[in-house]
């Protein structure tokens, strides 16, 4: 029982470890898009919140709460896009469990560093899967940015964050409405979301080109 325990203290340790790495890289990444003041909010929540290590697993499972919260008091568009980000935190969850046990294996700990990162990638051999999760990041953000400008979503949320903090989940609700807050000051979101692109796909390809 205590081994069993060590041990999923242990994955629990890297797991954070890792999501904490990736999410350092990206903030490195896109230094850039961080400092416009139009992208500073959204760049914040897209590469800190959502992908951050902070409370990952109570964003999952409360954003599966909510989406059953939602059913009738939302326009069908939040539902569909609340649905996307279940099937996004579902993908990255998973890549990010093989990476932990990779780790594992291959004797890498909580200070791993890139080097470390790029070979267990490279063994995991699931570059469709990554470019999978970049193209499904994208189509969420689009998806967001749409009804960030749509007033029916706004007067809609006040009513969802109500009934969410009656039932218990205020704070994913708050965290979904940092996001719509961030994306409502975005004029120009094809910038964003092409620059992610370009640098993502290039990255992930770079990786793998240095196995051949």
């Amino acid at each position: 029982m205590d081994d069993s325990k060590n041990f999923d203290e242990k994955v629990l340790k890297l797991k954070k470890a890792l999501q904490t790495f990736q999410s350092r890289r990206l903030n490195t990444t896109y230094h850039d898009l961080r400092q416009k003041p139009e992208y500073k909010n959204i760049a914040y929540f897209f590469f800190q919140k959502l992908y951050g290590p902070e409370d990952y697993e109570f964003r999952n499972t409360s954003m599966q709460t909510l989406h059953k919260a939602m059913d009738g008091r939302a326009p069908g568009g939040m539902i569909d896009a609340v649905s996307m980000v279940i099937e996004l935190h579902d993908l990255s969850d998973d890549l990010d469990n093989r990476m932990v046990e990779a780790m594992i294996a291959s004797g890498v700990e909580t200070d791993m560093n890139m080097a470390q990162y790029q070979s267990i990638y490279r063994q995991l051999d699931n570059y469709d899967e990554r470019i999978g999760q970049i193209e499904l990041s994208l189509k969420v953000t689009r998806v967001f940015y749409a009804l960030s400008r749509r007033w029916v979503v706004r007067l809609s949320l006040g009513t969802i964050r109500r009934v969410a903090h009656l039932l218990g989940i205020g704070k994913i609700m708050d965290f979904v409405y940092e996001g719509y807050t961030a994306f409502r000051v975005i004029h120009n979101i094809d910038y964003f979301i092409e620059t992610i692109e370009k640098r993502e796909k290039a990255w992930h390809s770079e990786i793998m080109k240095d196995a051949n």
